[in-house]
């Protein structure tokens, strides 16, 4: 039965499934984290992780984000370069600003801070940086995805897509435990207790030092960067 559904299936449903959305985030974030991780050790002359997940290295912003760009922009990859460019310069923003957002309600945290930069819309968004979605978004869909449909797109062993399962379980499950220790973290703050066995298993094993090691550039919600702060500090990024 299952054979006969996949034989049924458009190219556009094959390019669009469950099982290349998937890879499309995989690549999309290790190629982010990777990259991310080398324009920083450039700029700013230092090694710190660009990972969101304790286990694996893979930022969750870039993933979302060449989804979003595959989902978004999947009509216009034969557009301008300009056109591109600007539909990923404002989705980005508006994009990056959610994530910031999200990551400051849910675990009190920020792991980027751009308030004290010219061209800044408060902390999340930077008009200036929003130059790297729109790259990134044209890169994306001229360069990028391409290949990865061209690689999607040939047909798939049955052994592909069993480990294609077996690794979307390991990223939602180490996902969920890398957000369940920020949660925890953000509880210990607030200096409240462990109520049960799993929140006394992360307090041991995901204190705040472990954590800060691993999310080197995360800092308290409350904590404001004046705006004398040199620009390299604020700028450094960790993508959540």
């Amino acid at each position: 039965m299952k054979n006969e559904l996949a034989e049924r299936e458009t190219p556009r449903q094959k390019e669009f499934s469950f099982y290349n959305i998937f890879w499309i985030y995989i690549a999309g974030g290790v190629i982010g984290c990777i990259l991310e991780t080398i324009w920083c050790c450039f700029v700013f002359g230092e090694y710190s992780s660009r990972s969101s997940n304790l286990f694996f290295p893979i930022s969750v912003v870039w993933g979302l984000g060449a989804v979003i760009f595959t989902l978004v922009l999947k009509g216009n990859l034969d557009s301008s370069p300009g056109l591109i460019f600007l539909k990923g310069y404002i989705m980005g923003g508006m994009f990056e600003f959610t994530c910031g957002f999200l990551c400051e309600k849910f675990f009190d945290v920020t792991f980027w801070d751009y308030s004290a930069l010219p061209f800044s819309l408060g902390r999340y968004v930077n008009l200036l940086f929003c130059c790297f979605w729109g790259l990134a978004a044209l890169v994306w869909c001229k360069k990028v995805y391409p290949l990865i449909r061209k690689i999607l797109m040939e047909k798939t062993r049955k052994s592909s897509r069993v480990l294609t399962q077996l690794f979307a379980v390991f990223m939602l499950v180490t996902t969920l435990m890398s957000g369940a220790a920020l949660f925890r973290m953000n509880e210990r703050s607030q200096n409240l207790p462990a109520q049960n066995g799993f929140e006394r298993y992360l307090d041991q094993h995901y204190s705040d030092e472990v954590l800060q090691r691993c999310f080197p550039k995360m800092k308290p919600a409350d904590l404001v960067i004046p705006p004398d702060t040199q620009p390299v500090v604020s700028a450094q990024k960790q993508a959540p």
